[in-house]
């Protein structure tokens, strides 16, 4: 039986910057401000920051006074959310945020947690209406997500690992143990990257 746990740790926040001439110079800036995690599915942008990118929370396409490169409409979004996400914003008016129970929460917005839960085996589930729009909208019960979450617990593992690698250095059952847990996280990386066996 799978136990619910927490979708998220930590709110992503966005500091105050310095305007920049164009959307993407913001991508450092947002790695930090939303803790080097895609602000919708919460996926860690461990081995693949460079497969993350600069989201428009409001789609260029409806922005009449924001302009394209605030700060305050950017999100630190894995590629798969971004292009899943895309232009789509059901009120079409970049002031209404939502439609009933269709749109998309700010995911720095405390709130945003609240529709969605995650499972002991890392899968995202949605919690409310809302969280059900938006959890199909953005594709987040592609299991990519899940396996991100379980590589990210694997590479805590190995890191914990390599510290007790460091102390007991000729210990068979610790030797053997970090070696486990590198064989299972090549395991994931090719379900990640579809890599034949």
């Amino acid at each position: 039986m799978l136990n619910k746990i927490s979708f998220r740790n930590n709110t992503p926040i966005r500091t105050p910057q310095t305007a920049k001439a164009k959307h993407s110079d913001y991508l450092p800036e947002l790695r930090v401000d939303f803790n080097y995690r895609c602000g919708y599915c919460d996926s860690f942008d461990l081995r693949r920051n460079n497969d993350f990118e600069v989201d428009h929370y409001r789609p260029r396409r409806v922005l009449i006074q924001i302009a394209h490169n605030d700060y305050v409409n950017l999100v630190y979004s894995c590629k798969s959310c971004n292009r899943t996400k895309s232009g789509k914003w059901p009120s079409n008016n970049e002031n209404i945020l939502l439609v009933g129970n269709t749109g998309f929460v700010d995911p720095i917005d405390p709130l945003y947690s609240t529709h969605f839960c995650r499972y002991d085996n890392g899968e995202i589930d949605w919690e409310s209406d809302l969280g059900k729009w938006m959890y199909n909208e953005l594709g987040l019960y592609n299991t990519q997500h899940a396996i991100l979450w379980f590589l990210e617990k694997l590479r805590n593992a190995i890191e914990e690992g390599k510290v007790l690698k460091n102390k007991f250095p000729n210990n068979p059952i610790v030797i053997a143990g970090q070696l486990a847990l590198y064989e299972l996280e090549e395991v994931y990386l090719n379900k990640l990257f579809n890599v034949p066996k």
